[in-house]
């Protein structure tokens, strides 16, 4: 029996991590900048960051129906080193130290390749709001009670620090 070829729209198609990310990042660099133009920069942001941080909680939300849910910071560490260990970051951010701690995880990122494609666009400002901060939103979608601290990040220093633990509702 001949195997029927995928439609066209279905073949694979190669490229880079860097290539696949330039490509998403440089239209929405462009666009973002032009709303800029019409709109101002404080409102474009907000505009920006919004549809961004509701994108990033998306996902999350659909990625968390796959799996158990987290219960407490154990489960918490545990997915992040599942998350880490699965390649699935790998080509796209170099982890240097990850720190556990029973109140803390801390997360150091020496190489970031989507930090890597915004500055070399000139794009910072996007970056840390289309793709930075929206880990505050997504921490959220984990469990209400984890929470994020971020005191570096590749967008503007030497290395990323994020800092996650988990605060009981009072």
């Amino acid at each position: 029996m001949e195997e029927k070829a995928p439609h066209k729209f279905q073949e694979k198609m190669e490229l880079t991590y860097e290539e696949f990310f330039r490509a998403r990042y440089h239209r929405a660099i462009q666009l973002a900048r032009e709303l800029e133009q019409v709109l101002g920069r404080q409102k474009a942001f907000e505009i920006i960051s919004k549809a961004c941080q509701k994108y990033a909680v998306e996902s999350v939300k659909k990625q968390m129906e796959e799996r158990r849910p987290i219960k407490n910071f154990e489960d918490f560490k545990a997915f992040m080193k599942e998350e880490q260990e699965s390649g699935r970051w790998s080509h796209i951010v170099t982890r240097t130290l990850t720190e556990e701690k029973p109140n803390e995880l801390i997360i150091h990122s020496s190489e970031c390749l989507i930090a890597k494609i915004f500055k070399e666009m000139n794009a910072v400002d996007l970056g840390l709001i289309m793709c930075c901060n929206t880990d505050f939103a997504t921490a959220r979608i984990y469990h209400s009670n984890l929470k994020l601290r971020r005191t570096k990040t590749l967008m503007k220093d030497d290395y990323c620090e994020k800092i996650y633990y988990w605060k009981c509702q009072e």
